[in-house]
């Protein structure tokens, strides 16, 4: 290891030379692996990119469901100055080649439940030379496990630095084409120190990683501060609920995180209560609104946990406000103040500062992106003046909390009125058989835009439109209510568990 910690790598070093025999990795229901043995993977499959030909700011994307192969994956790319790609299990073959393609990759590792999906693709990548299996994936593939049998495992003879480039994530593309976010080993280094410092976790902490890693939120937010304090951290493939549950009995976690979507199957499952939750002391929620009520319900479930939110995004690293437990139950509605190492505040069109409680666009400084990879106007329109501009629109109040008021894309203009779809979400999910609710705005003769309501009610629950409707017109305004209520199983989202808007727009109103 190098004298000093510049690199995801050398945080992953320092953490395996103070604590070898610990475990860091519990693959949940498989394999678990201590620090010693998971920085030596690292490096043997780092050792071995290189001698494959993978050089610094080359980029190699990867894709797998949660597991020690991804985190592997991650770090030793980041081991030896490359770039990782991490690419979203969800997407089908058109949108994998758009990613793979638009980041340069020149090496494509992937989990063996993939090998069909690549298998389909291979002939429209043209610039990638290697292809990494962790399976048998056919003529030409490398075997993942190979390779990390055969690496050398000492650390590898790169220098890296704080400001290299470490990874582009492609964000979920609620609107038009994903961009690549371009972000550093200081970006994910600090957000690392900073969720470790506010949120006061420990060495002594065992985390829970439910949703997918391939997301900054999982990967950034939990695993890189885990590793760099020394936790163990329990991985789940996929999102599960009778599995997060059967885990925290097993494996005593003490903090987990998720989106509202997440802790609201939790709360539904009726088995929650067999099992012994008394170990966690730490919800996190983020992502989503959580009404007051869910909130009570969900730490009743948990006896001796206490419950925080954290907002962000892909471009910022990804988290920006805390909403500290002592305040969660006081300013449910709110997303927080802003983190150590963050500034956040609320701007007019033209830059200036708005007063409290006026509504502008969110803008944040402190440890944002470079930039959208191979999108200078992008860049230049989301970076300006020091200052990263979200397209989240919102306001403060007097004690500095900050309120998510909608996605500037996301404001519907009704009959010339403005209406801010989440406070219309955010009403609607009081209403007891809502299990969650998207509000979108869908063309309409009359009023412009219809406010339209896209319900998935509780599981055993039936919802009728009329119900909606006269809910909705004793706590709303005539101009906000919902003009038309549709009705789903379930909403469309990204790996955050943010619903996809556009998606719905598209299904409900061929936008």
């Amino acid at each position: 290891m190098r004298e000093n910690v510049n690199s995801l790598g050398d945080s992953l070093a320092l953490t395996a030379g103070k604590y070898p025999e610990k475990v860091a990795l519990v693959n949940f229901g498989g394999s678990r692996f201590t620090y010693g043995e998971f920085n030596e993977r690292v490096n043997r499959l780092a050792n071995a990119l290189t001698d494959l030909g993978v050089s610094k700011g080359d980029k190699v994307a990867y894709l797998f469901y949660n597991g020690n192969q991804i985190s592997e994956t991650h770090y030793a790319v980041a081991n030896v100055g490359a770039v990782g790609v991490p690419l979203n299990f969800r997407l089908v073959g058109r949108e994998l080649i758009y990613q793979i393609e638009n980041a340069d990759t020149i090496c494509v590792v992937y989990g063996n439940e993939f090998i069909e999906t690549i298998n389909s693709i291979k002939g429209n990548l043209s610039k990638v030379k290697h292809f990494v299996c962790d399976g048998e994936g056919g003529e030409g593939v490398l075997n993942y496990e190979d390779l990390v049998r055969g690496g050398d495992p000492k650390e590898p003879a790169v220098e890296v630095s704080l400001d290299d480039e470490d990874l582009i994530l492609y964000t979920a593309g609620t609107t038009g084409v994903p961009k690549g976010a371009v972000l550093t080993h200081r970006n994910h280094l600090i957000n690392g120190y900073t969720m470790i410092m506010d949120y006061q976790w420990t060495p002594d902490d065992i985390l829970q990683i439910a949703p997918p890693l391939y997301h900054s939120a999982s990967l950034h937010a939990f695993l890189v501060p885990g590793v760099i304090m020394g936790a163990t951290m329990v991985i789940h493939k996929q999102v599960i609920p009778r599995e997060i549950l059967q885990a925290v009995q097993e494996e005593k976690v003490t903090v987990s995180w998720g989106p509202a979507t997440m802790w609201r199957m939790l709360i539904n499952d009726p088995a929650i209560d067999e099992y012994d939750l008394s170990s966690v002391r730490m919800i996190i929620n983020g992502a989503m609104y959580m009404p007051a009520d869910m909130r009570k319900e969900l730490l009743s479930h948990f006896p001796n946990a206490v419950m925080g939110d954290t907002y962000g995004m892909t471009e910022a690293s990804p988290c920006t406000t805390i909403l500290r437990p002592k305040d969660a139950m006081r300013k449910p509605a709110s997303v927080g103040v802003p983190l150590i190492h963050c500034d956040v505040k609320i701007f007019n069109e033209k830059g200036e500062e708005m007063p409290v409680g006026e509504i502008g666009e969110i803008v944040n400084r402190g440890n944002f992106m470079k930039g959208y990879y191979k999108m200078p106007k992008e860049t230049e329109e989301a970076i300006k003046g020091g200052w990263f501009y979200t397209g989240d629109l919102g306001r403060k109040d007097e004690e500095g909390f900050i309120y998510l008021v909608d996605r500037k894309k996301d404001m519907i203009v009704s009959g010339g009125e403005n209406v801010y779809s989440k406070e219309v979400e955010e009403m609607l999910s009081t209403y007891p058989k809502v299990f969650e609710v998207a509000v979108i705005g869908l063309p309409d003769e009359k009023w412009g835009e219809a406010v339209t309501a896209v319900v998935a009610a509780k599981p055993g629950e039936k919802i009728t439109e009329e119900e909606i409707v006269e809910y909705s017109k004793k706590n709303l305004a005539g101009y906000k209510c919902p003009k038309v209520v549709k009705f789903a199983n379930d909403l469309p989202k990204n790996p955050a568990g943010k619903i996809l808007k556009q998606e719905l727009k598209k299904l409900y109103g061929g936008v």
